[in-house]
């Protein structure tokens, strides 16, 4: 059985490929067997170093090609089936199917990242919650932490439910301590109050993001033991 999470996101740019990363970068550290898969990916080549999924090879050193890391990419910055739709693609679920299952026994654990939020569009009939039911890896749920988090969060958090889907609990990410930001402060509070997940770490705005650099903020901000606990 497959050990490991999937990151989802309450909305685009939350920075979930940046949590995903410095935990790639953590279990790395530890001597973990870290595999990562990005199903699909849209407005940036998969061979950039800034895209997510050369980040995510990086920073875990999976050895898989990364066009098995990242099976299906496309040019333009839309949801995934949009953006293959006018590329003239189509990706079926079998197709995605098929190209997790190539990777998911090459690693003890993964990290999968998804698109967007669970509602993202990725093909003409599923979701990304399909594919996280699919590979059915407990979620993390990547949110910003200032005001207007609390609805995208709770909403999120009650969507994954619905689909069945099991949450190991909510990163914050983006936390900037100078701010004086009442909201940012409060949110995690009320989130856990509101909610029967966990908040795991609180994760601070960086401009550090070596390797090195990563590992040591998930030490520092992310509640590695109670995600153990979870997978």
């Amino acid at each position: 059985m497959t050990r490991g999470f999937f990151f989802t996101g309450t909305d685009t740019g939350v920075g979930k490929t940046f949590v995903a990363a410095a935990l790639a970068a953590y279990l790395k550290q530890q001597g973990q067997d870290v595999g990562v898969f990005k199903p699909m990916m849209s407005g940036i080549q998969r061979e950039h170093p800034h895209s997510d999924a050369f980040l995510l090879k990086t920073m875990s050193g999976d050895t898989n090609p990364v066009e098995q890391i990242n099976p299906f990419q496309f040019d333009e910055p839309l949801a995934p089936y949009l953006a293959a739709k006018r590329a003239q693609r189509e990706v079926s679920f079998v197709q995605l199917i098929e190209a997790w299952h190539q990777v998911r026994d090459s690693h003890a654990f993964f990290l999968v990242e998804g698109a967007g939020g669970l509602a993202v569009p990725m093909g003409p009939n599923y979701l990304v919650a399909d594919v996280a039911k699919l590979i059915d890896l407990p979620l993390i749920v990547v949110a910003r932490p200032n005001l207007g988090t609390i609805n995208h969060t709770l909403l999120t958090l009650h969507f994954a439910q619905s689909k069945g889907l099991a949450v190991a609990g909510v990163i914050f990410n983006g936390y900037d301590p100078e701010a004086g930001d009442l909201a940012q402060d409060t949110n995690p509070s009320l989130l856990e109050e509101w909610s029967d997940v966990p908040v795991l770490g609180i994760i601070p705005r960086t401009e550090h993001h070596s390797a090195q650099a990563l590992a040591a903020l998930v030490a520092e901000c992310i509640d590695v033991e109670e995600l153990y606990a979870y997978c």
